[in-house]
């Protein structure tokens, strides 16, 4: 066998050559790749711009940027399909915060997240933040089983997000026989938090409730698997206490109309009359009204409670008209 030795080294020059070559090559890729991206943001600009001039949902100031079909984006990546797929995810997440802080509509998020799972299959963590974020606060929850559903295709192994999508099934389709299979493989699967056996178990004994999902956000929370998002969880944690609440004073609104014959004037009446000790505190720090036209409870805020089995109110949930801050 010829020995390293014998090898004869390049001249210093030419190996000075190839390197700088070499990084000539990668410079100038990726400086395309930039331009590329630079460009795509531009063109995307002003597709937003002309598809919604007159659209009073969407952030003037905060126009989403990635329109392109993603067949476009993989040859214009020029093969740095997880590069690209980062540019897209950070971008996705200035989007999603600057709305977070703003109107609280994500018309976007959903596409965006598609753009950066298609360019990276294997983006796990986009999986799961898609598969929260979209049902619980962008009120998406279709698109949001959807994404999980991609993502499950991707890593059929991970047991979080078989739970999500699971869970996701149960409590935003009332899909039981979809849900357990997930929930099953979940519980299977090696590193699965003990919490996953027992929800599996609730989902066969309670099929609705207000305690279901608060186990379920309160886990996600303490359990390690937020990710980041736990200032979103704790809104919706404060949303299922506001339910509670409204269940509670319209049940009460119903023991004064059999006492007296008539609705309250308002919420004070209830405790005048004695048929309640207090009114609840309100989380979100307003106060609660009774909606005579509506029949309901609310806040002052304008935010209603969740009910996420009244078909009439799931669709408003879908439409992104329910439970808003003013």
């Amino acid at each position: 066998m010829e020995s390293l030795a014998a090898k004869p080294f390049p001249p210093t020059g030419a190996a000075e050559a190839g390197l700088d070559r070499g990084r000539w090559r990668s410079a100038l890729a990726l400086a395309v790749l930039l331009a590329v991206v630079v460009g795509l943001v531009s063109v995307a600009r002003f597709a937003h711009r002309e598809l919604h001039r007159d659209d009073a949902v969407a952030l003037a100031e905060e126009p989403p940027v990635y329109l392109p079909d993603v067949r476009f984006l993989r040859i214009a990546s020029l093969g740095y399909d997880n590069a690209l797929a980062d540019v897209l995810w950070f971008r996705t997440i200035d989007y999603f915060g600057a709305h977070f802080r703003g109107d609280r509509l994500y018309p976007w998020l959903a596409r965006m997240c598609d753009l950066v799972t298609d360019m990276d299959p294997g983006a796990e963590h986009v999986y799961r933040f898609a598969g929260f974020i979209l049902p619980w606060e962008a009120q998406m929850p279709d698109e949001g089983i959807r994404l999980l559903e991609k993502g499950v295709a991707q890593f059929p192994d991970s047991w979080q997000l078989n739970f999500y999508l699971g869970f996701s099934k149960f409590y935003f389709r009332d899909d039981l026989e979809g849900a357990l299979p997930y929930m099953r493989r979940a519980a299977e699967l090696p590193g699965a938090h003990a919490y996953v056996t027992r929800m599996a178990a609730m989902m066969y004994t309670q099929k609705y409730g207000t305690d279901t999902a608060r186990e379920f956000l309160v886990e996600l929370r303490d359990g390690g698997g937020a990710g980041g998002m736990e200032g979103v969880i704790d809104e919706r944690l404060k949303d299922i206490e506001l339910t509670e609440h409204a269940r509670l004073l319209e049940a009460a609104v119903a023991r004064y109309r059999e006492r007296f014959g008539k609705d309250p004037s308002d919420l004070t009446a209830l405790v005048d009359s004695g048929v309640i000790e207090s009114i609840p505190v309100e989380p979100f720090g307003h106060h609660y009204v009774w909606d005579a036209q509506q029949g309901e409870v609310r806040s002052s805020s304008g935010r209603r409670p969740l009910r996420a089995y009244d078909s009439s109110k799931r669709k408003k949930i879908l439409s992104g008209d329910a439970y808003r801050d003013e």
